[in-house]
């Protein structure tokens, strides 16, 4: 788990060296309807299975995780790892496993829970979004994630916070998701903290969308984005530009673009926000400002 660009898609990556003599398999939740880190891990030659639009913990797609969890045991899999939305409450997970032991007795068991935090910019998600409390006092690991770009002073104060919401876990602090301690991922153990076991119905307060566009010079895409980037949780999407193809992210003002080798057909970005509706007129209006093309907003 972990808030929406904290780094669990780079962690999903290292854990695959964790595992390298193990046959693994991943299932990749995407609250948005468009699935852009399934894209991602395929790229590197993963085989995964995707779960779109909602949550893993609700009631909307719970059903779905259930199956196919329930599928993988065909696989004969040593383990499966989960990546959860950045907007999902994890404390459905009691439910979740208890259905699955129901359904296939003795054959899974939950190992634990890891949450990635993103110092750059977590007391300000904090305020605005519930699952992150959750994600933290549900986890039996917690990686205190980029610390490259903060200071000691805020990392420490990040930590401090941390314990106070969650007494059990470890806490390591890591740069690009990197975990040097392969045994705090074998030994990972579940100490199922005070949850209730409730599948949610909702993920209250979020807003999702996805933006479509012509292609556009990559220079002139990133200064756009920094007019409004600031002002939603995350964006993430692909982009074409004279037969090249390139992965598009941004968390808050932190913009990055990179080469994407796998075939492109659309170009389009997620965009997932607070629920308020001038964030898509703001972004119309920016994209006017900027460009003489559609940006259709679905």
């Amino acid at each position: 788990t972990g808030f929406l660009g904290a780094g669990k898609t780079t962690l999903m990556k290292n854990l695959i060296g964790a595992f390298e003599n193990s046959k693994v398999a991943m299932i990749v939740n995407e609250f948005g309807q468009q699935d852009v880190d399934g894209c991602v891990l395929e790229q590197e030659g993963m085989v995964i299975e995707q779960i779109v639009d909602g949550s893993i913990f609700c009631v909307c797609r719970s059903d779905k995780f259930i199956e196919v969890i329930l599928k993988t045991k065909e696989l004969n899999i040593d383990y499966l790892i989960v990546e959860s939305s950045g907007l999902a409450d994890p404390f459905g997970m009691p439910s979740i496993m208890s259905i699955v032991n129901k359904l296939a007795p003795n054959n899974f068991h939950y190992s634990g829970s890891i949450c990635v935090v993103d110092t750059t910019n977590f007391f300000k998600v904090y305020e605005v979004a519930s699952a992150v409390k959750q994600q933290i006092q549900g986890a039996d690991l917690l990686i205190i994630n980029k610390t490259d770009i903060a200071s000691s002073g805020e990392v420490e104060k990040i930590e401090q916070f941390l314990r106070q919401l969650n007494t059990y876990a470890e806490i390591i602090k890591t740069t690009f998701s990197k975990i040097i301690d392969k045994d705090l991922i074998y030994s990972l153990q579940w100490h199922n903290p005070d949850m209730k076991g409730v599948i949610i119905k909702k993920t209250l307060g979020v807003s999702k969308f996805t933006l479509k566009f012509k292609e556009i010079p990559l220079e002139e895409l990133v200064n756009w984005l920094k007019t409004w980037t600031e002002n939603v949780f995350r964006v993430k999407g692909f982009c074409r530009l004279n037969n090249n193809g390139y992965y598009v992210q941004a968390v808050q003002a932190n913009i990055d673009v990179s080469k994407f080798d796998n075939v492109i057909k659309d170009n389009f970005l997620v965009v997932l926000g607070p629920a308020r509706d001038s964030i898509k007129d703001d972004i119309q209006k920016s994209w006017g400002k900027q460009f003489s093309s559609t940006l259709e907003i679905v």
